[in-house]
C-alpha cells in the first residue's frame, strides 16, 4: 500500500486545452487515491478547476518579475536585447528568475503543509519558465518531441533544458524521438519513463451523456485548438475530398478562427462544417458523432483520441509525429492515414463504411488509477 503523500504539479496555466484537462485529470486522481495534492499554475486565470480538496496556487511569474525595479529592467534588458540577439533564448532568461520565484514558493508551502514527496512539472511552457531547477523529487513531463527553438545554438538551449534531468514522455513515440535528438547533441537525461495521459473514464461517459444542442444532421467532429499545428485547413478539405453525407462540426477556438470561418465561406459549406466554438464539456459531441477526425501536423499523444474512444466513438487521424500510433492500435490502426489529404479522406470513408472494433484494451491502458499509480512509483531520491 502507497503511503498518503504530498504532491506539487506544475503547469504553465488552467485554460482549456489538452496539457491542463490532463493535468487537473491527474490531481483529481491522486486527491481521490487519498494524497494531498497541489497545483501551481506560472499565469493567472483558472478555465479548469480541479475538483474540491485539490490546492491551485497561481503565481504570474512575470508578473512578479517585474513589481521590483531590477527585476522590470532585467526583463526589459532580456527581450529588447539578448532574446533578439540570439534567437530561441527567450525560455532561458527567464527561467533564471522563474526557477529562483519556484524555490521560494516550494520552500512557503513546505512551511505551511509540511514536506513536499514529489514534483511534477507538465508542458515545455512549464519547465521553460524554470529549467534551471534541480530536485531529485522533480520530473518534468514531455508531452511534444521536443522544442522549437531553431539553427546554430538549438543543442544549447537543448541542453539547459534536459541535460540531466528526469524525463517522462507521454507515449513511446515522443521517447524515441526526444532520445535521437538529445542524442545528436550529446545530451544526456538523468532517467527517461513512458507514462501515457490519464483518463477518468466513468467521469467521461457520464459527462458525454449531458444535454447539448446538437447538429439535426449525422456528423464527425474534431476537437483541439484552432491552430497551424492542428490543421483544420487539411482537416477541412480532406473532410469534403471524402464525399460524404455527415456534416462536420469542430469543436475548439484559437488564432485561426477567422481564417478558418472565411474558408468555410468561401467554400460555401458553411451549411455542413460547423465551427461552435470550445466547449469546456465536449463529450456529448464525440459520444454521438459517427466518427473523431484528427489533422495535427504533430501531436504528444493526441488524448482527443482516446477519450472518443472512451465515449464510444471509433477514430481516424494523420499518423503524425509523435504519440498517434501509440494511441490508435489493434483494429483502429487502419485508420491511420499518410500525411496527405487524399489518405485522410479514404480513412474517413473507411471509418463511417467500415468503423473498427473498439476493444477493452484500447481504453483500459488510460484508466486514471492505473496512470496515477506509474507517477507514484516514480524514484524520488
Amino acid at each position: 500500500m502507497i503511503m498518503p503523500q504530498r504532491i506539487l504539479l506544475i503547469v504553465r496555466r488552467l485554460n482549456i486545452g489538452g496539457i491542463e484537462r490532463v493535468t487537473v485529470n491527474l490531481a483529481n486522481t491522486l486527491h481521490r487515491l487519498g494524497h494531498e495534492v497541489h497545483i501551481l499554475t506560472l499565469k493567472k486565470g483558472v478555465e479548469l478547476a480541479p475538483m474540491e480538496g485539490v490546492i491551485v496556487h497561481e503565481k504570474d511569474v512575470d508578473k512578479q518579475v517585474r513589481r521590483s525595479i531590477a527585476g522590470a529592467s532585467y526583463e526589459l534588458a532580456t527581450r529588447a536585447f539578448l532574446k533578439p540577439l540570439l534567437k530561441g533564448s527567450g525560455f532561458f532568461w527567464r527561467g533564471i528568475y522563474g526557477h529562483r520565484i519556484l524555490k521560494r514558493f516550494i520552500t512557503d508551502i513546505e512551511q505551511q503543509y509540511g514536506t513536499i514527496d514529489r514534483i511534477i512539472a507538465r508542458g515545455q511552457g512549464a519547465f521553460e519558465a524554470i529549467w534551471p531547477y534541480q530536485d531529485p523529487r522533480f520530473w518534468q513531463v514531455c508531452v511534444a518531441p521536443v522544442g522549437n527553438e531553431t539553427g546554430k545554438l538549438r543543442g544549447f538551449w537543448l541542453r539547459k533544458l534536459y541535460e540531466g534531468k528526469r524525463v517522462v514522455c507521454n507515449t513511446n513515440g515522443v521517447r524515441i524521438r526526444l532520445e535521437e535528438e538529445l542524442a545528436r547533441h550529446d545530451i544526456r537525461i538523468d532517467a527517461c519513463e513512458v507514462i501515457m495521459n490519464p483518463c477518468d473514464i466513468d467521469a467521461i461517459r457520464a459527462a458525454a451523456d449531458e444535454p447539448v444542442d446538437l447538429p439535426a444532421r449525422p456528423f464527425v467532429v474534431h476537437v483541439a485548438r484552432l491552430s497551424e499545428v492542428k490543421r483544420q485547413e487539411f482537416l477541412i478539405r480532406a473532410y469534403l475530398e471524402a464525399d460524404i453525407e455527415e456534416d462536420l462540426v469542430i469543436v475548439g477556438d484559437g488564432p485561426m478562427r477567422s481564417h478558418l470561418e472565411q474558408l468555410v465561406d468561401s467554400l460555401g459549406v458553411r451549411d455542413r462544417v460547423h465551427l461552435i466554438g470550445s466547449r469546456v464539456n465536449p463529450y456529448p459531441w464525440m459520444k454521438h458523432a459517427r466518427l473523431f477526425v484528427l489533422s495535427s501536423r504533430s501531436e504528444g499523444l493526441g488524448i482527443v483520441l482516446a477519450e472518443s474512444m472512451i465515449c464510444g466513438t471509433p477514430c481516424a487521424a494523420v499518423n503524425a509525429p509523435g504519440g498517434v500510433a501509440d494511441v490508435l492500435i489493434n483494429d483502429q490502426a487502419r485508420l491511420l492515414a499518410e500525411n496527405n489529404v487524399s489518405s485522410l479522406a479514404e480513412k474517413i470513408r473507411e471509418g463511417l463504411v467500415r468503423p473498427p472494433v473498439l476493444d477493452a484494451e484500447l481504453i483500459e491502458r488510460f484508466r486514471d488509477t492505473h496512470i496515477a499509480s506509474q507517477f507514484l512509483a516514480l524514484a524520488t531520491h
